[in-house]
Order: structure tokens, then sequence, then C-alpha cells
């Protein structure tokens, strides 16, 4: 706890913070001169994003509960523009007495280095240690990413917001998808590959699950048989076959 008070007395400029209860450092410093009050910020500061980043697992020990809310405030600021994703529900499931730290009512604003210092440095703790709110969110901005970039690196037209950090959409895309693949469970991860434009990205995971995934399903979401009754089935035996050599060894 000290080196985390150090690190708040530093940036705010005070002193003698260690004579308050962590709750009243979270309360009455970190939300209203790290995050902004919302009168007067566009979107959640970076000073604050960055923060929650460096600090993610000793703020989980210090106040479980706490850390939720600083998790959630934090998540909020990537679904306010940085990250197009799913829709989240906000600003619950922030407490009511914290909604004026959350991003419902900002301006969307682009990604920022502390929102990308969340990513990727965050976000491991809020699937591990977050409560359910927490890595919903959380996977929902992962998966976002992922639809949005491609296994190359390259960014969809409508993801304009990502910025600068164009330039490292690949760390972006490999962080989370070793995150989703590793944390979410089966049906959400095949919910979001098995869609129109997102399965071919995906086809080694296809493969590696291949006795697991549900044919029938997996080509309905899809939709990418083709033509009449003959040619569709010709589709559905060749892509199987190929997902299938995919999943031998020899063929990784």
């Amino acid at each position: 706890m000290e080196k985390l008070i150090a690190q708040i007395e530093k940036v705010v400029r005070k002193s003698n913070l260690n004579q308050m209860s962590w709750g009243d450092i979270v309360d009455k410093v970190v939300l209203p001169e790290m995050a902004g009050p919302r009168a007067t910020r566009w979107c959640i500061n970076d000073m604050f994003m960055s923060f929650v980043a460096d600090n993610a697992y000793d703020i989980y020990i210090l106040d479980q509960t706490r850390a939720n809310i600083l998790f959630e405030i934090a998540l909020q600021r990537l679904s306010c523009g940085a990250v197009l994703h799913e829709a989240s529900s906000w600003p619950e499931p922030l407490p009511k007495a914290y909604w004026d730290y959350s991003s419902r009512w900002d301006e969307d604003h682009v990604m920022t280095q502390g929102c990308y210092n969340f990513i990727l440095k965050a976000m491991k703790i809020c699937l591990e240690h977050g409560d359910k709110d927490v890595r919903s969110h959380a996977l929902k901005i992962l998966f976002g990413l992922i639809k949005h970039i491609g296994p190359d690196g390259s960014v969809s037209s409508s993801y304009y917001h990502i910025g600068k950090f164009k330039e490292k959409a690949l760390d972006l895309y490999i962080h989370a998808k070793r995150l989703v693949e590793e944390y979410a469970p089966f049906d959400e991860v095949f919910r979001n590959y098995a869609q129109p434009d997102q399965w071919q990205k995906h086809k080694v995971w296809f493969a590696d699950h291949f006795n697991e995934v549900d044919w029938k399903q997996f080509f309905a979401a899809t939709d990418c048989l083709k033509g009449n009754y003959f040619q569709r089935m010709w589709q559905w035996k060749e892509i199987k076959a190929e997902l299938k050599k995919l999943s031998l060894p020899v063929a990784k």
C-alpha cells in the first residue's frame, strides 16, 4: 500500500495520504483528481488509466469491491470510443454513488496511451479476479479488438478511433486473442468467431476444437455455403476437410 500511496502523492502532489483509509483515498483522491470530475472532463483521464493498469493486482488485493469499481470505470472508458465492441451496460454495473465516473455521458475519444496500457497490463487481472460484470465487459472489449483487427495487424475502416495505435494493432490483436481463448467459455468464443466476416481468421481455433464444434451450427452461423444443394454439400465437405487437416500435428 505504501508504494501505491507514494505513486498517488507524486501524481496529485499531495502528502500524508497514509493517514487516510484506502477507501477514502480512492473516493476522495484517486477518482476526483486522477479520473477527473464529470463536469470538466472529456473522458476519464489517462493518469487514472495508467495507474490502474500498472497496479491492478495490488488494487485487487487491497479491496476487491473497490477494485471492481475501478476496473469497471476503466473498461467504460475503453468502451467510450477507444474500442468498438458489442454493447455493454453503462453506467451500470457501477454503484450509483460512482456514476459520475461512468463514461456514459462522456465524449467518444480515441485510444490513448492509458487505454493501451490498460488493455495490455490489466485485462488479464480483470478476467482472473474481476467480478462477473467486469469479466463480461472485459471479454466484450477483447472480442471487439479481434473483430476489428486482422491477424496481419490490418484495421477495419470503421475503427478509426484506434488513432495512432494503428501501428500497434497487431500487438492488440495477439494479446486479445490469447486472453479470450484462455479465459472465455467455449460457447462465447464460438459465437464471436463463427461469423461470416470472422471465421476465416480463426481457422486454427476451429481446427483445434474440431471435435467440439457443432458443424451444423457453424455453417448456419458463418453463412459460408453458397449455390445449390450439391454445391453446398461439396463446400461443407471441403471446409471440414481443410480444418481437419489443420488439426493434425504435421499441419502446425
